[in-house]
This record gives structure tokens, sequence and C-alpha cells, in this order.
């Protein structure tokens, strides 16, 4: 297919399971193409996009109206770094979202408060922040359950005595707690009391 297929794109359409492959090389794409062909032309009809963005350039991603007959969306190892709210929203219409090797940083913490759940999805390779406001991420992360590729791999990025650290097995007061700056209370505290602590004064009697 040709017509609306995006510059460099590739699109074929798969009869035998109903799919509608639009692939695109790596750096191809700065953004999410606007339109795409009509998956149900030629017949047979209900066809389902099978979207192979890999390696993309894009940074920034919303919402499209394609992606409520999609079934797969791979936009992994491309350079997002934000995803609109109505974009979380959508992509929950996808039955595989692969997101992994982006460059986010933090989720919006509407995906917990609007219940927003996914069928699969890989967050893996994403430099998250795990500072004190984004606590809520481990409950959202565990309710996901086998949704969750590859969970142990969702790992924090920041601040630095959490780096590396699996963002599921975290408790809520690690997101807190500073080891480094508690070690240098600590020490403060055992130099003050060591070093001002009072010494017994004698006094010398005359004979």
């Amino acid at each position: 297919m040709t017509e609306l297929c995006p510059p460099g794109c590739s699109c074929i359409k798969r009869p035998h399971n109903y799919s509608f492959e639009v692939s695109c090389p790596p750096a191809t794409l700065n953004s999410l193409p606007y339109h795409l062909p009509n998956p149900n032309e030629p017949p047979p009809r209900h066809g389902r996009f099978d979207l192979r963005f890999a390696g993309s350039s894009m940074k920034f991603m919303e919402s499209r109206d394609y992606f409520a007959n999609t079934f797969r969306v791979d936009v992994s190892n491309s350079k997002i770094e934000t995803i609109t709210d109505e974009g979380w929203k959508s992509l929950q219409n996808v039955d595989r979202v692969d997101l992994s090797g982006n460059r986010l940083t933090t989720l919006p913490r509407l995906l917990q408060t609007e219940n927003i759940t996914f069928r699969w999805i890989a967050l893996r390779g994403n430099p998250f922040s795990c500072d004190s406001q984004q606590s809520w991420l481990v409950t959202w992360l565990k309710s996901l359950g086998s949704a969750l590729h590859q969970p142990d791999s969702v790992k924090c990025h920041s601040p630095e005595w959490l780096e590396h650290g699996s963002i599921v097995s975290l408790r809520d007061d690690d997101f807190c707690r500073n080891p480094t700056r508690e070690r240098v209370l600590f020490a403060l505290k055992v130099h003050r009391h060591c070093c001002f602590r009072q010494e017994p004064v004698y006094f010398k009697t005359r004979q």
C-alpha cells in the first residue's frame, strides 16, 4: 500500500492475520504520522495496525485516532521524553506498547488516578527519577501484574543512592531516605560529641 503511507516507510496488509503493518526504518520519523492508510481497504476488512517505529527520532508522543484500531505500537529505542496525558489514555487501547529504551524520566500521576492499565507494556531502559514525588509508581507498576514486561528491569536513574535499583522493589521510605546525607549528619554528630565533650577538671591542693 502506498497511499497515505508515511515517506520512507513501508505499509503492508497481511490478510492471513488481519494486520496492517506500517514499518519505518530507524531515524525516519520525527513525530507520529497524523494519518495512515485505511486498513480495511482493499478487503478483507477488520485489519488492525502493527506500528513498527523503533529507533525513531521523535521526542514527543501524543494521541492518534488510529490507536483505537492498533494492536501493537513499537517505539522502542527512540528519543521520547514526553507523552501527553491524552497519549497515555489512547495507548491503553493498544494490545502491546513498547516504550523501552527511551528518555522518559517520569510518568504522570494520572496513570494511577484514572486507573489506566495496559494489556502489555515495556518500560525498561528509561532513566526514571525516583524522587519523593514518584513513590506512587511502585503501586501502579505492581498493579499491572504480568502486563508489565520484565518488571525488575524498570529501574531508577536518579537520585544517586537509588541508581540501578528496581522500582517495583522499593519501599515508601526509600524515596525519602538519603543514606549519603544521613552518614554526613551522623559523622558531624559524632565529631561534635568527641570535640566538645567536657573533660573533668582536677584541682591540686596544697600540702
